[in-house]
This record gives C-alpha cells, sequence and structure tokens, in this order.
C-alpha cells in the first residue's frame, strides 16, 4: 500500500508530467484562460487518465508483450484513447448525471491531448503491476492538475498587472512555466523508486 502511495506523490511532484517530462505543456498553456474551464479539464483528466494507464499496462503486458506486437504500440494506445473516452461519456451519465455532463464537455480535448499518450507510453517503465499503473495514472493526473491550477491563477493575476509588451501573453506564461518548472525542481530527490 505505501508504494502505492509512493508511487502516486511521485507522479505529482517528482516527475511531474508537465514539468519534468515536458510532455502536457500545451493544454497547460491552452487551457489557462478562466478557471471554471481549468477545473472542467482537471476533473476530467483525473477520471480519465487513471483509466487510460491502467488499460495501457493491460494491453501492453496481456496482449502486446506476449505477441511480440510492441511495434504496434502507439496505434493500439490511439484507439484505446478513443475507446475509453467513449466509454466514460457514455457510463459517466448514467451513474452521475451532472458529473457526466461536466466531463463529457471536456473529454474530446482530453483525449487528443499529448498528456494522455505520453502517460500511456510512460507506464510501460514506471508500473511493474496493474495497481501501479492506477497509482501512476491518478498521480500524472493530479500533477497535471496542480500545475494547470497554478498556471490558471498565476495567468488570472497577470491579467491585471504591468506586464511589458514584448512578454504579453504566451511568452509571460512561458516564464512562468518555467519558475514553476525550478520550484518543482525542488521535490527532485525526495523519493527514489
Amino acid at each position: 500500500m505505501s508504494d502505492l502511495i509512493l508511487v502516486v506523490i511521485s507522479a505529482a511532484l517528482v516527475n511531474n508530467i508537465v514539468v519534468d517530462r515536458v510532455i502536457g505543456a500545451d493544454p497547460a498553456l491552452v487551457f489557462v484562460r478562466k478557471m471554471d474551464v481549468t477545473r472542467g479539464l482537471c476533473l476530467t483528466m483525473l477520471v480519465l487518465l487513471p483509466a487510460v494507464t491502467a488499460s495501457a499496462w493491460l494491453l501492453d503486458n496481456r496482449l502486446l508483450a506476449p505477441l511480440h506486437l510492441e511495434y504496434l504500440r502507439l496505434l493500439v494506445f490511439v484507439s484505446t484513447i478513443m475507446v475509453v473516452c467513449g466509454l466514460l461519456k457514455l457510463y459517466l451519465h448514467r451513474i452521475n448525471k451532472k458529473l457526466g455532463a461536466q466531463i463529457s464537455i471536456f473529454l474530446p480535448f482530453a483525449g487528443i491531448n499529448t498528456t494522455v499518450l505520453g502517460a500511456m507510453l510512460l507506464t510501460g517503465e514506471t508500473a511493474q503491476t496493474f495497481l501501479q499503473a492506477l497509482a501512476f495514472g491518478l498521480g500524472s493526473a493530479a500533477g497535471f492538475a496542480l500545475i494547470l491550477l497554478i498556471l490558471t491563477a498565476a495567468a488570472e493575476r497577470l491579467e491585471s498587472t504591468e506586464v511589458p509588451a514584448p512578454f504579453r501573453g504566451l511568452p509571460i506564461l512561458l516564464v512562468t512555466l518555467a519558475l514553476i518548472s525550478m520550484a518543482f525542481m525542488g521535490f527532485s530527490g525526495l523519493i527514489k523508486i
């Protein structure tokens, strides 16, 4: 149980998928305009990433590796993302209509997100068991959500401040992301897995 908690903390803070692996920077920079949009995407990622990383581990270890079809990994993973997004959209409405409606708005954006595919590809090297893959997905989603919320809060504050003309917009967001990345480097060495 403690190793699962360490995997979640490691994926969220130490090996954050956005600032350490630089895999989720594009959606992090696109969706930082409004806090309600950011919250919706974060909630969607918290549901989607554990589901796709767990299914990636199952497909990789139970289907692709035993049949020596590792070269089909990318194709199978992209197809899996679309299937999982469709299933989530279908079944979340049955479980909770309000949650299903909110997540359904962001599922198309999350489905084509590089963070999702990157987390699926990284699952093979970080998780040895199904539960570790699930924990890695949850930690990656939590780390993505944390970075996205921090960036959105910083972007909202920067809108009301005087920023020099060459730094307005995307350049100041990139500088902010670089500073956040340096702050997260302080977590390196915290957990050795």
